[in-house]
């Protein structure tokens, strides 16, 4: 039996190689070597043989992992000509540990090398393409990364020389984050960054705006920002308006859970950046702190980016609690402005882990409890009076599997979001039917989480 079967084996890998061409190399060719030069042959031949030529080795391509751009090689119109440029990041397959770009530009339709340049570990996250200064010349902007390490990022600016027919770099930054802004409303873009430091023993990190002049990159300004935290998740940047300068808004993580945003803006009178959530005292961002990782967004559309901020919790304080319910946070979604005063713009309930939050008005945060229900993933929300005395459940919301969903027991309960793991529903109570509770109700207070 054992030597049929190997037969019966022996003829499957016979019948592969004979009908997909294929050698045992390549049944064994590591994963790394699917990105070398004979995946881009095809599309880019006479780009690739150039390189080919130059290089004269062994080479893998690399991909950036995140941004625009997610090809090894990168065709664009970088001094807006009417030709083509090029650039191909790769590794020599003989040294593995630093990543490289080489740039060419086309010349009587043939591909011209103007430069090669080692990278700053061994792979690349992002490549950005675009005109910092307005020049009609575009900067290339690689953020390099090594494999493993989450301590951060080596941003390098690269341009065309002004004063010979190649490229160069003009600047490199190790940051945690980078993002490229007009920060003061120029028309001409900024480069902003967060990098971190140690100071005598101390942990700082430090936002900053540069922007270039000439073959330079010089600073705008800096700011101290909340350096007790574990690592950077979004950026994101809102337009300026007449009376308030653009902001950039970055998500933090503190430990594992809690979450807390800063918000960078310009100031064009005083010339200097501003992080008006910052603590100057404690060094530390507890104005927009929550303990879910809820990212800020703009919550109510109106183009303005809110801050979910916890600070109130649901039920404390209530008899009804027991060892198997949990107490909710009240998000306060808040639209800061540049002197540190605020708007709230909603109130909600957020159930982090399946993914939706109930809006309520500030008259129902004071007159409504509820308990939670985490291992059945259950919420029951109730009706209090002004002494918080339960007076009747208004509706419970769960997680049902789909397939149990879909059997048709639960013609009781309204179908509000569907999941990937399940449906959220509501069931509303005859206690929650005689003190309003309808269906548009339901489906206009239970929405998605942003």
């Amino acid at each position: 039996m054992r030597y049929k079967a190997l037969c019966v084996i022996a003829l499957m890998v016979s019948v592969c190689l004979l009908f997909s061409s294929c050698d045992t190399s390549r049944l064994i060719r590591p994963v790394s070597s699917l990105l070398s030069p004979p995946l881009y042959y095809e599309e880019y031949e006479e780009l690739v043989e150039a390189f080919n030529k130059k290089v004269n080795t062994e080479v893998i391509f690399c991909s950036p992992h995140s941004g625009d751009f997610r090809s090894a090689i990168v065709i664009e119109d970088l001094d807006s000509d009417g030709t083509a440029e090029a650039l191909i990041f790769y590794k020599d397959a003989k040294d593995e540990t630093v990543a490289r770009m080489h740039c060419f530009i086309t010349s009587d339709g043939k591909w011209i090398s103007k430069g090669d340049f080692n990278g700053y570990g061994n792979g690349i996250e992002s490549v950005k393409i675009t005109d910092m200064d307005g020049d009609g010349k575009s900067e290339i902007i690689v953020n390099w990364n090594t494999a493993g390490v989450s301590s951060g990022i080596t941003l390098s600016i690269y341009r065309s020389s002004k004063f010979e027919d190649k490229y160069k770099e003009i600047s490199n930054e190790i940051c945690s984050v980078s993002e490229i802004v007009d920060i003061d409303g120029n028309g001409k873009k900024d480069l902003f960054v967060i990098t971190q430091n140690n100071v005598a023993g101390v942990n700082q990190r430090i936002a900053k705006v540069m922007k270039l002049h000439g073959d330079t990159v010089v600073q705008m300004g800096e700011i101290k920002i909340d350096p007790n935290v574990s690592g950077y998740t979004s950026v994101k940047t809102e337009k300026s308006a007449e009376d308030s300068p653009m902001k950039i808004y970055v998500d933090a993580m503190k430990g594992e859970s809690q979450m807390i945003t800063e918000v960078i803006y310009w100031d064009s009178e005083g010339s200097v950046l501003c992080a008006p959530l910052l603590d100057t005292e404690t060094m530390t961002n507890n104005a927009s702190l929550r303990y879910e990782p809820v990212a800020s967004a703009d919550v109510n559309n109106d183009g303005v980016i809110d801050i979910p901020v916890q600070s109130q919790i649901l039920g404390s304080g209530d008899d009804s609690l027991t060892e198997n319910t949990e107490n909710v946070y009240v998000t306060k979604w808040i639209n800061f402005d540049t002197i540190n005063s605020y708007t709230i713009v909603a109130n909600t309930l957020i159930n982090y882990p399946d993914g939706y939050m109930i809006v309520l008005d500030k008259n129902e945060i004071k007159s409504t409890g509820i308990r939670n229900y985490r291992a059945q993933n259950c919420w029951i929300l109730y009706r209090t009076d002004s002494t918080g005395e339960n007076l009747g459940e208004l509706f419970s919301i769960l997680k049902i599997s789909t397939k149990r969903f879909e059997q048709g027991s639960l013609d009781a309960y309204i179908p509000i979001l569907e999941k990937e793991d399940g449906v959220i529903c509501v069931y509303v109570t005859q206690s929650g039917v005689e003190l309003g509770v309808t269906e548009e109700y339901i489906k206009s207070r239970i929405i998605k989480l942003p």
